[in-house]
């Protein structure tokens, strides 16, 4: 009796001690973890050759992808006067990127990887409803060490800084994240592991004093320069605005503001929670523009819409749009 009480005994033991191993390994796999583990195919390491009058210098920055065909986003500072720029990306393919649109008053650029592998993109998140204190991730190449994870807390809201280019920056996140030479253009992540920002700036000297251009910034940047008009030379008609709100699972919206031709005539309405469009779905403006590239005047996108609460769906009929090469604060390269 005592040899089969010792021996049951035994087993809880033996148990309870491989509950506890497996607890601890999982335990290891924290919020940081896993957004750095859901994010890093969606960073990319830059390496670009300048040439200048004491010969070839090379730099290393980082980038964002922020779409699967191949667009993503850095600052201006890392590929300004860029004779080749080569992108690595996370399982070590390294591809030629070239510079698409300039946009030096926000020292950011959009360039796109050659060829047409698809890639893997990151999800933005609002960039109105940071909180002071949130717990952030910076990943990037500091000082070439690739990929380099640092951690850190927004530390204020709404900063402004003046770059040495002259240009004044504005509405940037400040945190503690370390960030060197190296980390420019990558991303700031939040503990979801989504894009609130795009680190930009370090304050010389100081220790923990980091900068980012705010996520809002970055996708007014790319509705702009990245549209449906200039990309595929198709309108929809349509204006919108993001609302953010509680809902965790639709914690940002796209909600159309006001419609003109096409739009209206598909019948879209004021106040329609844009779902999807075609086979995207739309959770910012951004993505209302990329989901219609590749389409033509005349084509008809399925546009899935929110209606006083019920799913309807809609059939929208792009029209032709006349092509803008330049922008006001920005320089088109062509595609």
């Amino acid at each position: 009796m005592r040899m089969a009480v010792r021996h049951f005994a035994l087993v809880c033991i033996v148990g309870l001690v491989l509950a506890g191993q497996a607890q601890a390994q999982y335990a290891r796999r924290t919020a940081i973890v896993e957004a750095v583990a859901r994010t890093k195919d969606g960073i990319v390491t830059l390496k670009v050759t300048r040439t200048s009058e004491w010969g070839k210098r090379n730099v290393v920055g980082t980038g964002v992808i922020v779409d699967e065909r191949g667009f993503m986003i850095t600052n201006h500072h890392v590929v300004d006067g860029a004779d080749k720029i080569m992108a690595t990306l996370s399982d070590k393919t390294t591809v030629e990127a070239r510079v698409h649109t300039e946009l030096p008053k926000f020292d950011l650029a959009i360039l796109r990887l050659s060829g047409k592998k698809k890639v893997k993109a990151l999800s933005f998140a609002p960039g109105s409803d940071l909180m002071q204190g949130e717990t952030i991730i910076a990943v990037g190449n500091p000082y070439g060490y690739a990929n380099s994870v640092s951690p850190g807390i927004i530390s204020a809201l709404g900063r402004e800084i003046t770059m040495p280019s002259g240009e004044t920056l504005t509405n940037l996140i400040q945190h503690t994240a370390n960030i060197n030479p190296g980390n420019s253009g990558g991303p700031l992540l939040n503990i979801n592991g989504e894009l609130i920002g795009i680190n930009v700036a370090l304050r010389e000297g100081a220790q923990g004093i980091s900068f980012a251009l705010n996520a809002d910034t970055v996708k007014d940047a790319l509705s702009r320069h990245l549209s449906a008009s200039k990309i595929s030379k198709v309108a929809h008609g349509l204006k919108c605005e993001e609302n953010v709100g509680e809902d965790s699972k639709a914690r940002q919206k796209v909600v159309v503001s006001s419609v003109t031709t096409p739009a209206a005539r598909a019948a879209l309405k004021k106040g329609d929670v844009i779902v999807k469009m075609g086979s995207v779905s739309v959770h910012n403006r951004f993505d209302v523009e990329r989901a219609l590239w590749g389409y033509k005047a005349g084509d008809k996108v399925e546009t899935a819409v929110l209606r006083d609460g019920k799913l309807t769906s809609v059939s929208l009929t792009l029209s032709e749009t006349e092509s803008r090469v330049t922008a006001a604060s920005g320089t088109s390269r062509g595609r």
